[in-house]
């Protein structure tokens, strides 16, 4: 229904105006045809640019442009990524204006093992998840997540290092499970490690299993294990290598996890 304003070259404000579907805002002063003041009919302008001036002002001076928001207006989103390398139980939450969220979730590696006269087990390379979800544009939506720690090898000859840490991240809506388990621990015996298993992704990639010649497991995203005498992993999710009580006198670190929430 027209209001009976009309913006020359423009035609009637219904056909410049978003019609309201919320509560509405204070009087302009300006009523249509039928007595109603136009604030009972269109939203109030969210848009950070006004439309052209429609030559209607209120009695304060201000354009009917600068109340009302554009029919068709749509502030544009710059693509961001929020990376963590710690965190236990934190929350993630989506911007206004994404529309889609690729989460990648990497596990921590396993530290190495460590024995007395050879080199002992290397730890394994800790998992990869990777998920791409649909998120609300009006933003607000929460992940929960968690980033695996580090491992620390053996400092002890005749002990095994530590089991890597598992990195997670959960949500009802948009429904996610991800897991990016850690690396196994580097034993000293020496024998192989397991590497990372990966659930819940639209691509899981294991991490690889240590040696028990010494290598570090690499982790699912490629980042390599240690390489030597209690060499710590790369970072994210590399295994540590074996060490020697006699050399280094320590297994090499699994190094931490990583997430990362890259939003379009």
């Amino acid at each position: 229904m027209a209001t009976g304003f009309v913006v020359t070259g423009r035609g009637d404000l219904d056909a410049l105006f978003k019609a309201r579907a919320s509560a509405a805002g204070a009087n302009t002063g300006f009523r249509s045809n039928g007595g109603v003041d136009v604030a009972q009919r269109f939203e109030p302008r969210g848009a950070a640019t006004a439309i052209a001036n429609t030559g209607f002002l209120n009695s304060s001076g201000v354009d009917l442009a600068a109340v009302f928001q554009d029919i068709n207006y749509a502030p544009p989103f710059t693509p961001v990524t929020h990376t963590y390398n710690s965190g236990t139980a934190l929350t993630e939450t989506v911007p206004v204006g994404a529309t889609s969220c690729v989460i990648t979730v990497l596990g921590g590696g396993g530290g190495g093992g460590l024995k007395n006269t050879t080199t002992g087990g290397g730890g394994g390379g800790g998992g990869r998840v990777i998920k791409t979800v649909a998120v609300s544009n009006s933003g607000g939506q929460t992940f929960t997540y968690t980033v695996g720690a580090s491992a620390p090898g053996a400092t002890v000859a005749g002990n095994s290092g530590t089991s890597g840490r598992a990195s997670t991240v959960s949500s009802a809506s948009p429904s996610v499970s991800l897991n990016a388990g850690g690396g196994g621990a580097g034993i000293f015996t020496p024998s192989n490690s397991a590497g990372g298993t990966a659930t819940g992704g639209d691509t899981n990639t294991p991490g690889t299993g240590g040696l028990a010649t010494g290598q570090g497991g690499a982790s699912g995203g490629g980042f390599a294990g240690g390489t030597g005498d209690g060499i710590n992993g790369s970072i994210p999710g590399g295994g540590g290598s074996g060490g020697i009580g006699t050399g280094s006198g320590r297994g090499g670190t699994g190094q931490r996890g990583e997430i990362s929430f890259a939003y379009t």
